[in-house]
């Protein structure tokens, strides 16, 4: 009988212990349950970045190849273009980047870059001209409604130069796309080349 006294507390303890660590037990692997989760969802920057993938890939697809362009500047809309000329886009690396260089009826020159960063879910464009106004570095932002995508200047410009540095790019169709300033001081309608 001595032997069952000894062993009734031990059993009891381990009872007892067993009873009031469950609850920390079962928070434990709760949580254990929510980091796993944690670990395999994607997180929200990451879905934004996803769903923005594929439109991005459909809008620099759609840029690919030979464009004849026309630019009007404020106050002659309905005119003969003030500039002309041709610009050649292809794909740099894959289909998220772009290069392009472009020779103005009038001699001058332009190249650039324009991609997407699926990482952060937004575009990024440079270019240099031959004018000698130096590099042109923007980022850009997709919408979601329509093949629009609004471009401002990195780093960024002074309030009184932020609708002129800034640009709005428009897929129209598949042989057609605009570049034009938020101001609206100047428009570049882009027409594919056969």
């Amino acid at each position: 009988m001595t032997r069952y006294r000894n062993r009734l507390p031990i059993a009891a303890l381990i009872l007892a212990s067993a009873s009031v660590l469950a609850p920390a037990r079962a928070a434990i692997a709760q949580g254990a349950l929510q980091t796993r989760a944690r670990e395999t969802a994607p997180a929200p920057a990451a879905d934004a970045a996803e769903s923005a993938l594929q439109p991005a890939r459909s809008v620099l697809h759609q840029l690919v190849g030979r464009w004849r362009f026309a630019i009007w500047f404020a106050g002659n809309f309905d005119g003969p273009p003030d500039a002309t000329g041709t610009r050649v886009v292809a794909a740099l690396y894959d289909d998220l980047r772009l290069e392009w260089t472009e020779t103005h009826d009038d001699s001058s020159h332009s190249q650039g870059v324009l991609g997407f960063d699926a990482r952060v879910g937004r575009f990024y464009s440079s270019a240099v001209y031959s004018d000698g106004s130096g590099v042109q570095l923007l980022t850009g932002a997709p919408s979601s409604a329509e093949p629009l995508i609004t471009f401002t200047p990195l780093p960024a410009p002074q309030p009184e130069r932020r609708l002129m540095d800034s640009f709005t790019l428009t897929v129209i169709d598949p042989d057609h796309f605009t570049w034009v300033p938020l101001d609206r001081g100047w428009r570049a309608v882009f027409t594919r080349e056969p």
